[in-house]
C-alpha cells in the first residue's frame, strides 16, 4: 500500500503569514536574549559593588605599637550586620574594644592610642579601613600587648564573627575560623 503525500494548501501559507511567524520567531529570539543579557548585567552590577573585608594586625616594632583593623579590600562598600564574640563559653555582642578592655583583666594597665567602635549599621567604603584598636607607646605595653594577643589567637575558646552586606543586600561571614570571608544565602 502506498502512502500519499498530503498537499499543502498553497492558500494556508500566503506571504502574510510567513512575514508573521518570521515576526514571532524573531521576536523570541531576541526575548530570549535580552532576558540574558539582563542576567548578564545584574551580575555584572552585584560584581562591582563586591564588598571584602578582612582583619590585619600590623606590628611595628620600632615605633612599638600594635593595630588590629578592619579593612575592605572590595570594589563597595561593606554594611556591618552584626557582630559576636565568643570567649571562654561566653557570648559577646561587642567590638574587639570593648571586648578586650571590659574582658580581659590583663589589660587594665595597656592604654590604647587609638580605637573604633564597630556597629550594626555601620559602612566601610571601598579600600576603607577602621581602626579597632592601636596600642603602643612604650617596649612594655608593646611587648605585653603582643603576648596578650598571641595567646587569644591561640586559644580554642576565642572566636569572632563578623557578617556584612552589599547593598544588595549579598551577605558574608568573617570569622576566626577561615582566613577568605564566607558567603552565605
Amino acid at each position: 500500500m502506498k502512502l500519499k503525500r498530503p498537499k499543502l494548501n498553497s492558500d494556508f501559507w500566503s506571504s502574510d503569514k510567513l512575514f508573521g511567524l518570521t515576526a514571532m520567531l524573531i521576536s523570541l529570539v531576541t526575548l530570549i536574549i535580552f532576558v540574558k543579557q539582563t542576567n548578564i548585567m545584574d551580575k555584572q552590577t552585584r560584581l562591582s559593588v563586591l564588598p571584602y573585608l578582612m582583619i590585619e594586625q600590623s606590628t611595628n616594632s620600632e615605633a612599638h605599637t600594635i593595630q588590629l583593623s578592619l579593612a575592605n579590600h572590595g570594589v563597595g562598600p561593606a554594611i556591618i550586620e552584626s557582630r559576636k564574640i565568643v570567649y571562654e563559653d561566653k557570648e559577646y555582642d561587642q567590638d574587639f574594644y570593648t571586648f578586650m578592655t571590659e574582658s580581659l583583666p590583663e589589660l587594665d594597665s595597656i592604654e590604647p592610642f587609638n580605637w573604633s567602635n564597630v556597629y550594626r549599621g555601620m559602612a566601610i567604603p571601598s579600600n576603607g579601613r577602621v581602626t579597632m584598636i592601636a596600642i603602643g607607646s612604650n617596649v612594655e605595653e608593646f611587648e605585653r600587648f603582643g603576648m596578650i594577643m598571641g595567646k587569644l589567637q591561640r586559644d580554642k575558646s576565642f572566636y569572632y564573627e563578623i557578617i556584612y552586606s552589599s547593598i544588595y543586600g549579598d551577605k558574608w561571614k568573617l570569622s576566626s575560623d577561615s582566613e577568605v570571608p564566607e558567603k552565605l544565602d
